[in-house]
């Protein structure tokens, strides 16, 4: 949906209902990009640099997100370790972000898994 960032890859009749600019970790690194909210889905897009440096596309159905949370700093220098990060606890297991206003994403992200 931009220049730096791509298409989320919407369903005929999905929509964008929040974005937020977020790294994701992956493996050993914090790959760049946004984190798309649907009215089904949790979608994460890399940038364009990160993309073809090897980071993936993600996405979660919200029927399959668990809890929303914090992590606290783990002092992973490429991970996004060194800060506090968003924790969502998934049916497939855990995944985290760091994001800035991390309080109002988590009250917004769990609005949304509750419905």
């Amino acid at each position: 949906m931009g220049l730096w960032i791509g298409n989320p890859g919407l369903g005929p009749s999905e929509t964008v209902r929040w974005q937020k600019l977020a790294n994701r970790t992956q493996g050993s690194r914090a790959v760049g990009g946004r984190l798309y909210l649907t009215e089904s889905r949790l979608l994460f897009v890399p940038t364009h640099l990160d993309s073809v440096t090897g980071g993936k596309r993600w996405e979660l159905p919200l029927a399959q997100l668990r809890s929303v949370g914090r992590q606290n700093a783990d002092g992973g220098l490429f991970s996004g370790g060194l800060r506090t990060r968003l924790r969502l606890d998934t049916d497939a297991g855990t995944e985290l972000f760091v994001v800035n206003d991390i309080d109002e994403v988590i009250a917004e992200l769990d609005a949304a898994r509750s419905g």
